[in-house]
């Protein structure tokens, strides 16, 4: 026993040496180098300027004009300044004081940056319906979105920081014509309020996208996100309610929409990129109106390679429930098959091919079509004359359909149409009426649909054709087989009408998705949209 325990005295004591040895062996390889500069973080600065050019706003002894008197008094002319190194986010709001008597929805006014024309219109104030209303002042009332924007920043040289962007904006108020006796004696009293944040991006529509990316990213249904940071960018997302519109350029719906020439509305669908029209109220089976995303392909579709125009039907009606179109749209195009079109005759029908899986030849894919809400009703009401502001093509839309053609229908629903019912149409003429964006919108929307070219509406309307013309879901009454059309600016860019069976003309499909789809990632522009999930 002893003789073991000395030999394991004498291996532990070798393991020991061995050891130490290595360690000293190892250390004579370690090479050490020191940092010689001092690591450095520049904190940018971030602020905003705020200056007058002119008088604040006296309406003394004042009384109801209209829009042309009220546009020829003396504006309140100020200027916002990004005064720092950081892009800055900012929205614009007047604020009533809590002590005010008149209504301010006997208000109107008209707002425009020096770099713009000075609008012929004014508007109605368009209340702040989000969180901003948390950061009111005390003694204030109700807040009203004015505009928003992003201020480019400055540059800091030698410790030294220069102004960056700075935009200088015209104010006009007065009070609407349509008001009556109520308001004698009453006082409005309002002041401007600039809320401003932080931002990496100096488009407002990225900041506007990657808020909502943001917010479904967290659970939220894309509705929802849409809604709560629409006042992030009133430049491209604008109500159609009469609150904002007034009572005759108004819908009851009060839809949220994407307006302006080319708004970041993009959006990844069936593995195409669609543009969101935007969040509108839409009856259901049941009969009650639900809020839905309501999406369209712009870029038109095809059965065939260069084939792209389509009768809208192959007979001499404009009743949708009955149509060709609508027949090839929700039967062999919904479920990527092939089958039977008219694109070059009437007579004798095409045989389109939508099974392919990619370019225009492209149906819908399963996954996008367990997106799409089936359970919803489309108004097919027709529109008796072009000579309408989008507001009464709104409501004739959803009328009843009177003329020679008596299978004519308001609605188009699974009650109506079983067989091919999946749920997908086309646009609205109005849906091109209030897309129109930038200082034109006002103007443009108080102006027959048939005139949108004098004031070259189309320009400012993202929905405008790239070429050529778009059918519309909606009929030409009286006549009995005249169908509503959208012209490329080129081509006046106005509502016009085709025949049925006789023109044929290019096709955008709509769909609406269903209420629990949420936007995850993207911002909606061109090059990074939307990305969806169910």
């Amino acid at each position: 026993m002893k003789v073991r325990y000395k030999l394991s005295l004498l291996i532990i004591g070798l393991m020991l040496v061995g050891c130490l040895y290595i360690t000293q062996s190892y250390a004579l390889w370690i090479i050490t180098e020191e940092q010689t500069n001092e690591n450095e973080m520049d904190v940018g600065c971030f602020s905003i300027g705020f200056s007058e050019q002119s008088e604040s706003i006296k309406l003394d002894n004042t009384y109801p004009v209209n829009d042309s008197i009220g546009l020829s008094t003396n504006p309140y002319t100020f200027t916002i300044t990004n005064t720092c190194t950081i892009n800055n986010n900012y929205v614009l709001t007047l604020n009533t004081l809590s002590t005010n008597t008149l209504d301010a929805s006997k208000i109107k006014y008209a707002l425009y940056k020096s770099s713009e024309e000075k609008p012929n219109v004014g508007s109605k104030l368009s209340r702040i319906n989000t969180d901003l209303e948390n950061l009111m002042v005390e003694n204030l009332g109700t807040s009203y979105i004015l505009d928003t924007g992003v201020l480019s920043g400055g540059t800091k040289v030698d410790g030294v920081v220069n102004n960056g962007e700075e935009v200088t904006y015209n104010l006009y108020l007065w009070i609407d014509d349509i008001a009556g006796n109520e308001v004698e004696g009453q006082t409005f009293e309002a002041s401007i309020n600039v809320i401003n944040a932080a931002t990496e991006s100096n488009d407002i529509g990225e900041v506007y996208g990657n808020a909502v990316a943001k917010c479904g990213a967290e659970g939220k249904d894309a509705v929802t996100c849409m809604k709560e940071n629409a006042n992030l960018d009133t430049i491209n997302l604008a109500y159609d309610g009469k609150e904002s519109l007034g009572e005759e350029l108004g819908t009851d719906d009060n839809n949220l929409r994407y307006i302006g020439a080319n708004p970041n509305n993009y959006v990844l669908f069936n593995g195409e990129k669609w543009r969101i029209i935007g969040v509108m109220k839409v009856k259901n089976e049941n009969g009650e109106k639900v809020e839905r995303l309501k999406i369209i392909r712009t870029n038109g579709i095809s059965g065939q390679e260069n084939l792209e125009k389509y009768y809208w039907d192959n007979k001499s009606s404009n009743d949708w429930t009955i149509s060709a179109l609508k027949d090839m749209l929700n039967g062999i195009y919904y479920n990527s098959t092939s089958g039977e079109c008219y694109t070059t005759s009437i007579s004798e029908p095409t045989t389109c091919d939508f099974t392919q899986e990619s370019g225009l030849v492209k149906g819908i894919n399963s996954n996008s079509r367990s997106m799409i809400d089936t359970n919803l009703v489309w108004n097919v009401g027709g529109v008796d004359t072009t000579d309408v502001v989008p507001a009464e093509i709104y409501k004739k839309e959803r009328g009843i359909q009177t003329g020679n053609n008596n299978q004519n229908k308001s609605e188009w629903s699974k009650e109506i149409d079983n067989e091919f019912y999946n749920g997908i149409g086309l646009m609205y003429p109005s849906d091109y009426g209030y897309a129109v964006g930038k200082s034109m919108r006002n103007l443009c929307i108080n102006n027959y649909m048939s005139l949108y070219y004098t004031e070259k509406c189309g320009y400012d309307d993202w929905l405008k054709p790239s070429s050529s013309w778009y059918w519309t879901i909606t009929a030409s009454i009286p006549n009995e087989n005249k169908v509503n059309r959208i012209l490329a600016p080129g081509d006046n860019g106005v509502m016009g009408y085709a025949t049925s069976h006789i023109d044929s003309g290019s096709v955008a499909p709509v769909v609406y998705l269903i209420n629990n789809i949420k936007i995850i990632n993207g911002n909606g522009t061109e090059d990074n949209p939307f990305i969806l999930e169910a």
